[in-house]
């Protein structure tokens, strides 16, 4: 396995990052729109390959290897901390939050890219934190970095290691992240999150894991719980991500994404 470094943290200032977000409250421009919206095409592309391989039940062989059921809770102070902060969501985006991390998880191993199993389990339950109360003309994220900003604070996590999951939390509405521009953390944050929302990289998950993830974390309504906090995101900040990303089409996305609930 491949070990990362998510301590080498992304240039902040890049699109999407920490700075950019903080500088820009989510804003895009021109240049910055007409790039998200080739990756956001080219995923649409690789969305349509990989539905071909679910429908043909062409799971990669190695991802039958991986067992979502020796995933470990972190047992630390920023832990706790964050399943604090997850709890003061809905009930749906909290079971959303603990799914990105199952499934994150589990492309991560697929991949062979070692995460921080601390730093990505407390940036899962709390990525979304912001979306659930949008605020004008700032992006959510910037409220989600905030909530785990004060996690780590409260629990004394040293200031560097803070900021590289705010980044990864900021970079992770992103299209097209990679990891070496954009660090592991982020991209496995988007990654696992759209295996739930969008059905992304599901072909990626063995049946097992996925029944074993929804078992845990049930989907009750989610599609439309999703559809309408993405709508009042992209009201809240139209020139944003989430405004790009309702006129390419994620609505629909996410309606036909393969899972129920």
């Amino acid at each position: 396995m491949k070990s990362v470094d998510e301590h080498q943290t992304p240039d902040v200032q890049r699109l999407g990052g920490l700075e950019w977000a903080r500088r820009t409250n989510g804003s895009l421009t021109s240049a910055e729109r007409r790039r998200l919206v080739a990756a956001t095409a080219l995923g649409q592309w690789e969305n349509i390959l990989g539905r071909a391989k679910l429908a043909l039940g062409r799971i990669p062989a190695a991802a039958s290897r991986i067992d979502v059921k020796t995933f470990k809770v972190p047992d630390t102070s920023f832990a706790r901390e964050a399943e604090q902060a997850c709890q003061e969501l809905p009930a749906g985006l909290a079971g959303h939050s603990h799914r990105t991390w199952l499934f994150g998880r589990a492309l991560a191993a697929l991949d062979g890219c070692e995460l921080d199993d601390e730093l990505f389990y407390c940036g899962s339950l709390v990525h979304d934190h912001g979306i659930a109360q949008p605020t004008p003309g700032r992006d959510f994220t910037l409220a989600s970095a905030d909530r785990l900003l004060a996690c780590a604070s409260a629990a004394d996590v040293a200031g560097e290691r803070a900021e590289v999951l705010a980044d990864a939390i900021c970079v992770h509405t992103t299209a097209g992240v990679k990891i070496e521009r954009d660090g592991a953390l982020g991209c496995y944050l988007q990654w696992g999150a759209m295996v739930d929302g969008a059905g992304l990289r599901l072909w990626d998950i063995a049946p097992a894991n996925r029944e074993e993830v929804l078992r845990r974390h049930p989907r009750v309504d989610f599609k439309r719980e999703l559809i309408e906090m993405i709508r009042a995101e992209a009201n809240a900040v139209p020139d944003g991500r989430f405004g790009l990303l309702i006129r390419c089409g994620l609505p629909l996305a996410v309606r036909m994404t393969p899972l129920e609930g």
